[in-house]
This record gives structure tokens, sequence and C-alpha cells, in this order.
């Protein structure tokens, strides 16, 4: 009795692995080109918030460099 027992259990998780794979590829979902397409909407947009922060930074460096040329020509 024993060794159907062992028997029994010891091919079980064989059935069970292959009842639970599925038949797609690890990190299919990334190689999607839905998913590529909105990973790179995602860093542009990122990317262009970023030069536009800076760019604002500049400007606001060239306005106080005006300033401050016109007071010290006075």
């Amino acid at each position: 009795m024993f060794s159907r027992l062992a028997v029994r259990r010891a091919s079980r998780p064989a059935t069970m692995s292959v009842r639970y794979t599925s038949s797609t590829k690890e990190g299919s979902v990334a190689q999607s080109r839905g998913f590529k397409d909105r990973e790179s909407a995602v860093e542009s947009e990122y990317v262009h918030r970023q030069e536009q922060a800076y760019l604002k930074k500049l400007k606001a460096e060239i306005e106080y460099r005006k300033i401050e040329l016109v007071c010290a020509k006075t």
C-alpha cells in the first residue's frame, strides 16, 4: 500500500506542472508591440517634461541675468 501511495504522489507534481504552465514564454508580454509602444510613449513624455523644466529654469536664469546687467549699468 505504501508503494502505491508513493507512486501516486510522485506522479502528481508532473501532471500538475503541465496543467498550470502556459504556452507563452516568460517575458512575452514585455516583447509584445503594444507594450513597447506604450513604454516608448511614457519615456518620451518623461523626457519632454524634464526638458521643459530645464528650459524654464534656463529662461528664468536669463531673465535674472538681464535684470542684473541693467542694474549694473546704472
